[in-house]
């Protein structure tokens, strides 16, 4: 008999109403080898009575196996997220399909004492951005051109794999890997490379902000994923287009942080309104830089003389 067959008929026996039956047959699975059981659970064919049935392992291997599995049922990932230890709970909110399906996982991963700060804040932005009083349907048109300032309407048709998502298969060697990433990317449809944008990798996130399409830029600015760090990164960039540094220099949020002020203010690119109106939040060190920049518009640069001048008054 098939291992996949035998595994489901020791759980149907481990669930029999004769005692001895369910002992004997509850036994036999506790004697199973871990990394087979393992290979079985990660299975996309795998019963969910057999998932079901392990989803009450405390075997972090065990574990990890049925949250890998995206048909494992969204109760048994729940039940996981309760008492996991903290890698396992990172792994459980790399999958965002399965967390917009089903939001009670993010629940219990707030009542797991594993639950570190940061994780808790990532759910917390998650529920805000997916579920909260300003939750968007996520849904994209049948055609691939989407209409600008509909972000906010984009709807996961064609949705990606779990392993696309994650970028899983690529090569380890930084330069065969960012071909690989372009090459899986620049094969996508619009909406999947806004999936993507939402709900991929860091690396994902850094080549989807130089999209062409205005609204794959523009939905990596929504991603509940996005950090402080990349922000910073975005903010510098030559290629950032223009639409998507307006939406930082109009962010409260992100202009909070003086990293992210200070590259818009050096970014040639940053449109004239909002790099003049920063201007006067950088420290007189960098002003002074600032003014002295061949790289920035001619204007900026006296409008940062002014500003030099007017302080140094102020002061005597």
């Amino acid at each position: 008999m098939p291992a996949s067959e035998m595994l489901l008929l020791l759980v149907r026996l481990a669930q029999d109403s004769d005692q001895e039956v369910a002992q004997k047959a509850e036994e036999t699975l506790n004697r199973w080898n871990e990394k087979e059981v393992a290979t079985q659970l990660k299975a996309t064919e795998c019963s969910q009575e057999v998932l079901e049935h392990f989803a009450g392992s405390t075997i972090p291997a065990i574990q990890e196996a049925i949250i890998l599995n995206p048909l494992a049922p969204a109760a048994s990932i729940a039940n996981l997220a309760s008492y996991v230890a903290t890698p396992l709970l990172e792994t459980i909110l790399y999958n965002r399909t399965r967390l917009l399906d089903s939001p009670e996982v993010l629940q219990k991963i707030k009542l797991n004492p594993a639950a570190t700060p940061e994780i808790l804040r990532l759910v917390e932005e998650m529920e805000t951005e997916f579920f909260g009083g300003k939750k968007r349907a996520y849904t994209v048109s049948e055609s691939d051109q989407i209409a600008p300032g509909h972000t906010e309407s984009i709807e996961l048709e064609a949705e990606l794999a779990p392993e696309d998502l994650a970028l899983e298969g690529l090569p380890v060697d930084p330069q065969e890997r960012e071909a690989a990433i372009l090459n899986r990317i620049g094969a996508m449809t619009v909406r999947q490379k806004i999936q993507l944008a939402l709900m991929g990798t860091r690396e994902a996130r850094a080549v989807l902000i130089r999209d062409t399409n205005k609204e794959v830029a523009r939905s990596v600015m929504q991603s509940p994923k996005l950090t402080a760090t990349e922000v910073e990164s975005f903010a510098a960039m030559r290629n950032t287009s223009e639409d998507v540094l307006r939406l930082i220099g109009t962010s409260r949020t992100w202009t909070k942080n003086y990293a992210v002020i200070h590259n818009l203010v050096k970014n040639p690119k940053t449109p004239p309104m909002i790099s003049h109106r920063l201007l006067s939040q950088l420290h007189p060190k960098d002003l002074l830089m600032l003014s002295r920049d061949r790289g920035i518009p001619e204007a900026l640069k006296r409008n940062a003389e002014r500003m030099i001048k007017q302080r140094a008054v102020s002061k005597s």
